[in-house]
């Protein structure tokens, strides 16, 4: 019986000892993917033009994670957008486009931006972007704006 007993004690420890190590483990983990994300967070927010428009900076942040704005940095998973306003859609260099939006004849405008903005992909059916939209127009007004100051050549 103390034998049994004794087994029963050694197990639970091992149990116990185990749980917490991969606990450990885990937080460490945690701790390091939340670490990498603010230094890219941080990173991108560098490239991201300064502005007296808080709110569409604040927007744009949702598109900075695919665009650029600033002329002669690379494409991401989408163009940068630097001179894009007033411009044909779907004719930057270096940058592969589906032929629903080459095909559109979309001209970047403010109308045009903000039909975008509503629902990408109902705009274009059958768009690469997939991105749900900006619904408010608050938020819609501000970073048009933003865009309308930071990505003139």
């Amino acid at each position: 019986m103390k034998k049994i007993f004794n087994i029963l004690t050694l197990l639970s420890l091992v149990i116990i000892f185990h749980s917490c190590t991969e606990k450990q483990k885990k937080e460490e983990t945690t701790f390091k993917v939340k670490k990498e994300a603010a230094k890219t967070n941080t990173q991108a927010a560098a490239t991201i033009p300064q502005s007296e428009n808080k709110l569409g900076r604040r927007v744009f942040l949702l598109c900075a994670a695919c665009h650029n704005v600033v002329k002669g940095e690379a494409h991401k998973v989408g163009p940068n957008l630097n001179g894009f306003l007033g411009s044909k859609a779907g004719m930057k260099e270096d940058f592969v486009y589906s032929e629903e939006l080459k095909n559109k004849g979309i001209i970047w405008s403010e109308e045009t931006l903000r039909e975008w903005l509503s629902n990408p992909a109902s705009y274009v059916p059958g768009t690469k972007m997939a991105f749900v939209g900006v619904k408010k127009k608050e938020q819609q007004d501000a970073l048009i704006e933003y865009l309308k100051e930071v990505t003139v050549q």
